[in-house]
C-alpha cells in the first residue's frame, strides 16, 4: 500500500514537473498577453467583454483550460463570483478532474476557493478528445468589480505547502466589462436553449408622482425548440450598485418565442425619482436550487435612457411595441358640436398593425382630460379581444361629453394601458441563508428592490385633439366620411317638416354611398335626430328603402331619419346622426349636421300623373282615380280616391297608405283611409280611399293629397298596426268635383256599382191608399280594383203625386242583387191617395257617405189607376204626407 502510494506521489510530482514547465509557457503567453491589452487600454481606454484575449493555461501535455464567463449577482449575504472555465482533453483516455481544482484572489487579496454549480458538480472527469465547461461559484463579500481579479489553477503536489501545487493564473483585465457593452448582442443559454440577447433599449417613466423604468431586451432563438419563460429573475441595476427586481410588462405577456424568431420582450420596475439613470445595466439570475442561491446569467449595459413624452400632436402617429409588433396609432379626426351646455366629441382613432404576425390589443382604458385637470371617461369596447392581423387597419370611433365651460381647443385624448390583477413584485429573498464549502454565509437577496403591490400602469399615448367645429351640411351636396366600416359618400338629400296630428315630423333623406374598394356590410344602425338644444330621440326612428345591408363599391342605399316636434316648436339647426348600438354601448356611424331651412311642402305632380313606391317587396305606382266633395250646409266632405297598383311579380302586402289633404291656403286636414287589407295578386290593383270633412267656406281649387307610407319602429306598417309616423310622401294635384246628377235612371254610377233601371210602374186602385211601385233593373260591379269596407249607401228618395217623399235605404249587392232583369218593389201610403185618380211620381237616387249625401239622379214616372172591382172593399192604410210608409220587395 506505501508503495502504491509512493509511485502515486512520484507520477504526480513528475506531471507537476512537465506541468510547471507547460504551466510557465502558459503564464508567460497569458502575462504578454495581459501586458498587451493593458498597453492597448492605456491607449484607447476601450472596455472589452470577452476574455477569449487571455491564454489557454496547460494543465498536463494533454489538459489545457480556458477562463470565460465572468460574472457577479449582488446578494444580500455577500456578492457571489462565477466563472467558467473549459477543460480539453486531447488524451485518448479519460482525464479525473479530482486533481485539479481553482482559486478566486480578490483585488482586496481575499483568497476563496472556487465551488462549482449544481448542474455541474457531477462532472467528475473530462472524456478523451473532449471539451468540457465547468461553471464555479465562490461568495466574494462586497467586492462588486472584476477588475484586476485573478483565477488561479492547482494541482496536487504532496511536496508542496499544503499538498497544493500554482500551475498558472488567469488574471481579468482592468478594462473588462462584467455587462455586455452597449448595442452588443450576448450569446448565451435560457432554460438550456442556446440564444443571442441583447439589450435594445431604456426608458424612464414619470406617471402619477412615480418614476419607472422600462427596459428592452431582445433574444434571438438559436435552439430547435420553443423559448418559454424560464423563470429567471432580471434586475435593474443603478451605477451606484442599486438593483431592482423587473417584471414583464404586459405589451410582452407573451413569453413564447419560436425557433429561429426574435422577439423584445419589456420590463419594468419602480425606481426612486432621485436616482442616477445613467450608466445602468441589466441583470440575469438564476436559482440554484441546490445552493438556494442566485446565479449570475448575463449582463447588460443599458442605452441611455431617455425620458418618455407621451404627447403625441395632432395629425402625429404614435408608434407602440405590442409583443415584439410596431402598431401605428393615430387620432385620425375630430369633431365636436354643442348639446345641452356640453361639448359633444367624436374621435376617429386609427390603428394598423405594422408587423409581421397578428397582434391582440391591450383593453386600453380611455379618457378626454381638460387643461384645467378635469378628465371624462370615454366608454368603448372597441379594444375588447381587438386582434389585428398583419398589415390591417382599424379605426375605432369615440365619444365623449365635455362641459362647454372648460376650453375646448387643448384637450388630450389620454390612452392609458389597462388595470389588471393585482400582482406582487417582491425581491428574491430567502429567509434560509446557507454555509458555503468555504466557510461564509451566503444568502439570495438584493441589495435594494422595488416592491409594488399592484402591477405597474403606465400612460400609452395623449393625443392632442384638433378643436374643429362639426362642418355645416347642405342639402344636396355629398360629403365624404371615414369611419371603422370604409370610406363613404353621404348626400342629405331633403329636410322636410310636414304635420303628424298636432305634432310635426322632421324628417331627413339620407343616401349612403359605398366609395371603398372592397364590399362593405353596414352594421345594423338606429337614428337620432337633434334640432338646436333638443334632443328628440325618444321619437326618433330611422327607416331604409332597402332590405339588404351589402353594399358592393359604387353602390349605395337611402335611410330617412325621422322624428317628431310639437308643433309649435322653432329651430334653426338639425343633426342627423346614425349610430351603432351593441347591448349599452354606442358607436357613431355619421353625423350630419345642417343649418339649411327645412322644407313644409312637397313639390306636387300634374293632375294624372302617379308617382312610384320604390321599397323592396311593396313596389307600386299610385295615382288619383277620382275625388268628390259631398257639399254639406257647414261642412264638405272630401272624398278621394286612389288606385294603387302592384308593380311586383309575387303576391304580396302593399304598404299602407297616409293620407292629409292640404289646401291651396296651406291647411293640412288629416284623412281617413280605407284600404283592404288583403294582399295583393302581381300587377294587381288596390283602390284606396281617403276622406275627410273640411269647412265650407274652404275653397277647394288646388287642393292636394299629401300620400305617404306608414311606419312603425322604423318600419313599414302592415294591417292591423298603427303607426307612429311615415315616410316617402309625394303630393298629388287633385281634380275635385261635386258630382252632376243624371236627369234619368237609365246609368247610374255609385263606383264600383253601376245601376241601371230601365222602366218603372206605380199603380192604385182608386179610391185605395197605397201607392204600389216596382222597378226593374240591372247591377254591376267593377272588379278591376281590390278595395276595403264599402262604406256608401245608397238612398232611394220617392216623391209622390202631392210632392211628398218618401225614402228606403237599398244595400247594394242584397237588397238589389248584382245582375241583370232584376226587379225591386215597394208600396208607399198616404191617406191622400183615396181620392187619386192619376199624375206621377219621382224616383231619385242618392249616394250616401259618414252622413253626406250626394245625388246620383232621377226620373219622373206616371201612376196608373186603377178602378176597384164592386166587390172589393176598401182597406187602404192611411198616411201623412211627407212621412208615408212604404213596404218594399225586391226580386
Amino acid at each position: 500500500m506505501l508503495k502504491r502510494r509512493k509511485a502515486f506521489v512520484l507520477l504526480l510530482l513528475s506531471t507537476f514537473a512537465a506541468s510547471q514547465l507547460a504551466g510557465s509557457a502558459g503564464t508567460t503567453a497569458f502575462a504578454a498577453s495581459a501586458s498587451t491589452t493593458t498597453a492597448k487600454t492605456a491607449a484607447t481606454v476601450t472596455e472589452v467583454s470577452s476574455l477569449t484575449g487571455l491564454s489557454a493555461i496547460k494543465l498536463s501535455t494533454t489538459l489545457s483550460v480556458k477562463l470565460g464567463n465572468v460574472g457577479i449577482q449582488s446578494q444580500t449575504g455577500g456578492n457571489i463570483l462565477t466563472y467558467t472555465l473549459t477543460y480539453t482533453n486531447n488524451a485518448s483516455s479519460s482525464v479525473n478532474m479530482v486533481n485539479y481544482f481553482s482559486k478566486i484572489v480578490t483585488a482586496g487579496g481575499s483568497i476563496i476557493k472556487g465551488i462549482p454549480v449544481s448542474a455541474d458538480s457531477a462532472v467528475k472527469k473530462i472524456a478523451a478528445k473532449q471539451s468540457t465547461s465547468i461553471t464555479y461559484y465562490a461568495n466574494i463579500g462586497t467586492a462588486a468589480s472584476a477588475k484586476g481579479l485573478k483565477v488561479n489553477m492547482y494541482g496536487w503536489n504532496f511536496s508542496a505547502a499544503n499538498y497544493e501545487q500554482r500551475i498558472g493564473t488567469f488574471t481579468v483585465p482592468s478594462n473588462y466589462s462584467l455587462s455586455a457593452l452597449t448595442g452588443e448582442t450576448r450569446k448565451v443559454e435560457l432554460g438550456s436553449i442556446p440564444v443571442n440577447t441583447k439589450a435594445e433599449s431604456a426608458q424612464i417613466y414619470k406617471y402619477n408622482g412615480k418614476v419607472y423604468a422600462k427596459v428592452g431586451l431582445s433574444i434571438t432563438n438559436l435552439g430547435t425548440k420553443v423559448l418559454t419563460d424560464p423563470g429567471y429573475s432580471l434586475y435593474l441595476k443603478s451605477s451606484g450598485g442599486s438593483t431592482f427586481t423587473l417584471t414583464l410588462d404586459d405589451s410582452s405577456s407573451e413569453y413564447k418565442i419560436q425557433p429561429q424568431e426574435k422577439k423584445t420582450l419589456y420590463y419594468m420596475t419602480e425606481i426612486p425619482s432621485y436616482m442616477n439613470v445613467t450608466k445602468m445595466t441589466l441583470q440575469i439570475a438564476k436559482l440554484d436550487e441546490g445552493l438556494k442561491l442566485y446565479l449570475p446569467v448575463s449582463s447588460y449595459s443599458l442605452p441611455a435612457a431617455g425620458t418618455a413624452d407621451f404627447t403625441v400632436a395632432a395629425g402625429y402617429t404614435k408608434k407602440i411595441s405590442i409583443d415584439s409588433n410596431i402598431v401605428d396609432m393615430k387620432l385620425a379626426d375630430a369633431s365636436v358640436h354643442a348639446d345641452n351646455g356640453n361639448a359633444v366629441w367624436s374621435y376617429q382613432l386609427t390603428l394598423r398593425n405594422a408587423g409581421t404576425k397578428a397582434v391582440t390589443l391591450p383593453a386600453y382604458e380611455l379618457a378626454v382630460k381638460s387643461a384645467e385637470g378635469y378628465t371624462f371617461p370615454v366608454t368603448t369596447t372597441a379594444f375588447s379581444s381587438l386582434t389585428l392581423k398583419p398589415l390591417e387597419e382599424k379605426l375605432i370611433e369615440l365619444t365623449a361629453s365635455v362641459p362647454l365651460e372648460l376650453a375646448q381647443d387643448t384637450l388630450e385624448l389620454q390612452m392609458v394601458a389597462p388595470a389588471g390583477s393585482s400582482t406582487s413584485n417582491t425581491s428574491n429573498t430567502s429567509s434560509t441563508s446557507s454555509t458555503s464549502s468555504n466557510g461564509s454565509n451566503s444568502s439570495n437577496g438584493s441589495s435594494e428592490t422595488s416592491t409594488s403591490s399592484s402591477k405597474v400602469i403606465l400612460p400609452v399615448a395623449y393625443f392632442k385633439i384638433p378643436y374643429s367645429l362639426a362642418g355645416n351640411t347642405h342639402i344636396a351636396t355629398e360629403n365624404s366620411i371615414t369611419n371603422s366600416y370604409g370610406t363613404f359618400g353621404v348626400t342629405l338629400n331633403s329636410l322636410q317638416r310636414l304635420p303628424w296630428g298636432s305634432e310635426d315630423i322632421v324628417q331627413a333623406k339620407v343616401t349612403i354611398s359605398n366609395h371603398s374598394s372592397k364590399t362593405i356590410t353596414l352594421p345594423a344602425l338606429t337614428g337620432v335626430l337633434k334640432v338646436d338644444l333638443t334632443d328628440l330621440s325618444s321619437s326618433s326612428q330611422l327607416y331604409t328603402e332597402s332590405t339588404s345591408t351589402v353594399l358592393a363599391p359604387g353602390a349605395s342605399t337611402q335611410v330617412s331619419v325621422l322624428a317628431r316636434v310639437p308643433y309649435t316648436l322653432d329651430f334653426s339647426q338639425a343633426q342627423i346622426i346614425l349610430q351603432e348600438t351593441s347591448g349599452t354601448s354606442t358607436t357613431q356611424f355619421l353625423s350630419l349636421g345642417t343649418t339649411d331651412g327645412l322644407s313644409s311642402g312637397i313639390t306636387p305632380l300634374a293632375v294624372g300623373e302617379s308617382f312610384k313606391i320604390t321599397s323592396t317587396g311593396k313596389k307600386a305606382s299610385v295615382k288619383e282615380r277620382s275625388t268628390l266633395v259631398y257639399s254639406g250646409t257647414s261642412n264638405n266632405l272630401i272624398y278621394s280616391e286612389v288606385e294603387m297598383n302592384s308593380e311586383e311579380t309575387r303576391q304580396t302586402d302593399l304598404s299602407r297608405l297616409y293620407g292629409q289633404f292640404k289646401t291651396a291656403d296651406g291647411q293640412y286636414f288629416e284623412a281617413i283611409a280605407v284600404q283592404s287589407e288583403s294582399s295583393t295578386s302581381p300587377a294587381g290593383k288596390t283602390l284606396v280611399t281617403f276622406w275627410a270633412n273640411i269647412p265650407a267656406a274652404v275653397d277647394t281649387n288646388g287642393l292636394q293629397l299629401y300620400v305617404s307610407q306608414e311606419i312603425a319602429d322604423g318600419k313599414l306598417t302592415s294591417a292591423g298596426t298603427a303607426a307612429t309616423a311615415y315616410v316617402n310622401t309625394s303630393a298629388l294635384t287633385l281634380a275635385p268635383v261635386v258630382p252632376t246628377p243624371a236627369g234619368n235612371l237609365t246609368s247610374v254610377s255609385l263606383y264600383p256599382y253601376t245601376l241601371a233601371i230601365s222602366n218603372s210602374t206605380g199603380t192604385i186602385t182608386s179610391g185605395t191608399t197605397s201607392l204600389a211601385l216596382a222597378f226593374n233593373y240591372n247591377l254591376s260591379r267593377d272588379t278591376t280594383y281590390q278595395m276595403g269596407a264599402f262604406d256608401h249607401k245608397l238612398i232611394l228618395h220617392i216623391t209622390d203625386p202631392y210632392g211628398q217623399y218618401f225614402e228606403k235605404t237599398l244595400s247594394l249587392g242584397t237588397d238589389l242583387a248584382v245582375g241583370t232583369y232584376g226587379s225591386y218593389t215597394t208600396t208607399i201610403t198616404n191617406s191622400l191617395f183615396k181620392n187619386l185618380s192619376g199624375g206621377t211620381y219621382k224616383l231619385t237616387l242618392y249616394d250616401e257617405f259618414q252622413g253626406q249625401r250626394t245625388e246620383l239622379g232621377g226620373q219622373v214616372y206616371s201612376v196608373d189607376v186603377v178602378t176597384k172591382a164592386a166587390s172589393t172593399t176598401d182597406t187602404g192604410t192611411t198616411a201623412a204626407a211627407g212621412n208615408g210608409s212604404t213596404e218594399a220587395s225586391g226580386s
